[in-house]
């Protein structure tokens, strides 16, 4: 049950996160690091408690005074990296998928216990996978608990298994697309609002109590907004999380299938490839291509304004690219996948250019390649699209609103 608001005084929220949202260098984090300053924005009081993991993790002491300002940080160091051993026992003697497993820390349950104390209004976390945690708030305090859904999860592991070679492989994706799809299941009936990321995922997410739902779709900071930087540099660029499988899978097929075919044809252009935590051996399977990596860059808005034409070939996936709105903000004509483009409801052909098959995707670089004036084009009106639609306060306003209206019911 909601806890007793007034709707003169500000919220009080826990955001629970599975990861520091800061450096928010990948769409998660941006995802995630936007939501929180938002609401903070608003004249909330937002405390986070995240985890401190080896691929995510900042000192809560050094961040600056702007994501300090009526936000509170509260971290705990937790060991979410894959064990070979734990994932085989988890395999064989359990029916949870390993992936939220990682994430269930007694030490964070205790740090979540002592924050409960505050009598939040609402408590929202970040994703399915600190679903093992509703207990525990149900047990401890009397918040309307929020999950903000990230992604359709199961749906991921689920495509990911249609383009998996290997068999075994295939059969444990399998596997762990049918355990997340029953935990997703089991735990949108335990909360009280879903915040989708995007209305397809709002379609697709079995969540029965449709008026305790609002879609809020990973907002830009408008300042972050840029119209004129274009650039005549001969360059496709990709920048994204390359320690994600589908990000991996997706760059692999592109430079096997469409620009190791197409880039003989146009060699006075390049393609750039950047992005944080890349397997050696994946690097070393791209760089066997004609394309160039870039490896983690320090500002991924600097990365984008230096290139043309951004590619997000994605195979398997779901939610939103954040870095395709990104781009789009930053007047960059997008060339992805119907899955690159799913969630952000952006015409074909005036916003953005999708293409599926190696054919597809060769005939749109091609003729982006030859029809300068009709990236520029796509690149304008992606930022008014983008400007629209993906204004972070706009939607953070929109979602303060829906909070307190829920709260007062």
């Amino acid at each position: 049950m909601p806890t007793l608001y007034n709707n003169q005084q500000p919220l009080r929220i826990l955001i629970i996160c599975n990861k520091m949202p800061y450096p928010s260098n990948d769409g998660g984090t941006i995802a995630t690091m936007n939501m929180i300053v938002g609401l903070a924005a608003q004249g909330n009081f937002v405390d986070v408690l995240a985890m401190q993991t080896h691929k995510h993790n900042f000192p809560t002491e050094k961040l600056s005074a702007e994501l300090t300002q009526n936000i509170k940080w509260h971290s705990v160091w937790v060991d979410t990296n894959i064990k070979i051993g734990k994932l085989l026992k988890n395999l064989l003697f359990s029916n949870k998928p390993y992936n939220s497993e990682r994430f269930e820390s007694q030490e964070f349950e205790r740090k979540l216990i002592l924050l409960l104390k505050n009598n939040y209004d609402i408590v929202q976390f970040e994703g399915l996978y600190l679903a093992s945690y509703i207990p525990t708030i149900r047990k401890h305090s009397k918040s309307s608990i929020s999950m903000r859904a990230h992604n359709v999860e199961w749906q991921i592991w689920q495509r990911m298994a249609q383009t998996e070679h290997n068999p075994l492989r295939k059969i444990y994706k399998l596997i762990l697309a049918k355990r997340i799809r029953k935990l997703e299941t089991s735990t949108l009936q335990s909360i009280d609002i879903l915040i989708p990321i995007t209305q397809t995922d709002a379609k697709n997410l079995p969540f029965s109590k449709k008026e305790n739902m609002f879609v809020a779709p990973a907002g830009i900071e408008p300042q972050k907004f840029a119209t004129s930087k274009t650039t005549d540099v001969k360059t496709l660029f990709y920048i994204g999380a390359l320690d994600w499988e589908p990000n991996q899978e997706a760059i692999l097929w592109f430079v096997q299938n469409v620009w190791n075919e197409i880039q003989p044809l146009h060699t006075d252009w390049a393609f750039h490839i950047a992005g944080r935590n890349a397997p050696t051996d994946f690097v070393e399977k791209i760089k066997q291509y004609p394309i160039i990596y870039d490896g983690q860059v320090p500002s991924a808005q600097e990365y984008i304004d230096k290139y043309n034409i951004m590619i997000v070939p994605l195979l398997s996936g779901s939610g939103m690219r954040i870095k395709i709105i990104e781009a789009m903000a930053h007047s960059r004509c997008v060339i992805t996948t119907s899955i690159g483009a799913e969630g952000i409801s952006a015409e074909n052909g005036k916003h953005l250019l999708i293409g599926d098959t190696p054919d597809e995707l060769k005939e749109l670089i091609t003729k982006a390649i030859e029809n300068p004036d009709l990236t520029s084009q796509i690149a304008t009106n992606a930022f008014e699209f983008t400007n629209q639609k993906f204004n972070n306060r706009l939607i953070i306003s929109n979602l303060d609103h829906f909070y307190k209206q829920w709260l007062l019911r």
